[in-house]
């Protein structure tokens, strides 16, 4: 399984690797400043030790110190102190060790490597021992400690620390890892919202109920949203407001035009002017018309009786009624239907309209001949019903906006219409839980109206 690591999740494992090397340093100084302090009060042991058997023989008394010697081997009953004493006359070794060679200050020594232990086959030999030799009149004098308590206290450091660090490093990486996955959340959901924000859904907010600076980023993004939608608001009201209040000026003045376009007495070119200006104002009433029913729809105020409707017949019936407009405009319109039923639960005669609306924008649209293919197949569970052409398409930098109100392409100005036809498509989808998707193909454009799976009906 491939997984992708986002920046939220890199920045957390940068933390804990952060802390880890922190953590790593922190430990190897404390280590070390402990090591050698304990090593520091063995060596001021060992030679406090020395400095106090070479009392015994201020006074030039071996007697003493051989007794010394005897009595500090006797109680110390182990291998963890050594002392010897070297005479300088050549006479016999005093204590539970020799060595090779005399020295003076301090020493580090290993049993077998120019130290020799006088100790029973079944004693415990140490690793090591730290020693401190004085040279007297008499001899030289040694003493020395086993260095097992600095190797046993820095196991137990190197223990405590790996445990502790291994611990702290793992809660740490959750804790950082669950901070990231839940900031790549409440981010994740905050582009989705811009993202449906944009597709038109101007309805949707993110309320994020943090406290933290990604919660009053998205504070201020609902503001902003929240005066977005007003705006949105108030356009679309004036729009509405203004074809609503002329419809019925218009209706008056066909009226009035009407019995003049009918006068026999009028000239042949004031008729056809007249018959002229009727044909805007039907165009005219026609766009108050849309503009109504499409505000109608995005505010909600459309509601369906969801019935069932088979997109095969709806398909086929469409195509009947605008073949001959295609004919007639030069182009050819192609069926392709399956043989069974696709049924989908809606409205079939916004559905209907959709489709036409569709088929009548390919028609006006593409330079003729062109072939526009009407089609319906499955899409995942759903149907999918496309209106396909050889047109020319439409740049991909258009694709997002075609769909608003009244956008027209450049090139698209010189035909007939007033940019609200994939608008309202794209709203009766919106109420039968579908979508209209438009893109480019080798061949043309392909707009395609996706269906969710068909409930049970």
């Amino acid at each position: 399984m491939k997984v992708t690591l986002t920046w939220s999740m890199r920045f957390a494992l940068a933390i804990s690797a952060v802390f880890a090397v922190a953590a790593l340093v922190a430990g190897g100084v404390s280590w070390r400043l402990q090591s050698d302090e304990m090593v520091r009060a063995l060596r001021t042991e060992v030679r406090a030790d020395a400095e106090s058997l070479a009392l015994a023989v201020r006074d030039g008394d071996m007697e003493d110190l051989a007794d010394q010697i005897a009595a500090r081997v006797a109680v110390s009953g182990d291998d963890a102190q050594i002392v010897t004493f070297v005479p300088s006359d050549g006479g016999a070794v005093l204590g539970n060790a020799t060595v090779d060679a005399p020295f003076e200050g301090v020493r580090q020594l290993v049993p077998g490597d120019g130290l020799h232990l006088h100790l029973p086959p079944s004693a415990d030999i140490p690793e090591g021992y730290v020693a401190y030799g004085l040279r007297l009149p008499q001899g030289w004098l040694m003493t020395g400690h086993d260095d097992a308590w600095p190797r046993e206290q820095t196991e137990i450091l190197l223990d405590s620390f790996g445990w502790g660090l291994g611990l702290a490093l793992v809660f740490a990486t959750g804790f950082a890892i669950f901070i990231a996955r839940r900031t790549e959340a409440r981010i994740g959901r905050m582009e989705r919202v811009l993202e449906a924000v944009g597709a038109g859904r101007h309805g949707l907010r993110i309320h994020d109920g943090g406290s933290d600076d990604v919660a009053r980023l998205a504070q201020s993004v609902d503001a902003a949203l929240d005066r977005l939608e007003a705006g949105i608001d108030a356009i679309r009201q004036v729009s509405t407001d203004v074809a609503h209040d002329l419809r019925a000026p218009l209706g008056r003045l066909r009226l009035r035009l009407e019995p003049v376009a009918l006068d026999p007495g009028l000239p042949a070119a004031a008729r056809r002017e007249v018959g002229s200006a009727l044909a805007d104002l039907d165009q005219i009433s026609a766009t108050f018309d849309t503009i109504l029913r499409l505000a109608r729809m995005q505010a909600g105020m459309v509601a369906i009786a969801p019935v069932p409707v088979d997109l095969t017949e709806l398909g086929r019936e469409v195509h009947e009624m605008m073949l001959a407009s295609a004919e007639d405009m030069g182009h050819r319109l192609v069926l392709d239907l399956p043989a069974g039923a696709a049924l989908v639960a809606g409205d079939r005669g916004l559905l209907a309209q959709a489709l036409v609306n569709l088929l009548d924008n390919a028609m006006r649209h593409c330079p003729a001949p062109a072939r526009i293919t009407l089609s319906l197949h499955r899409d995942g569970r759903g149907w999918s019903l496309s209106v396909c052409d050889t047109g020319p398409g439409i740049p991909e930098a258009d694709l997002s906006r075609v769909r608003e109100r009244f956008v027209r392409l450049d090139r698209s100005r010189a035909t007939a219409g007033n940019g609200l036809g994939l608008s309202l498509v794209d709203a009766i989808a919106a109420l039968h839980g579908a979508r209209l998707r438009l893109e480019n193909t080798a061949d043309g454009l392909c707009a395609t109206l996706v269906f969710p799976a068909p409930p049970a009906i």
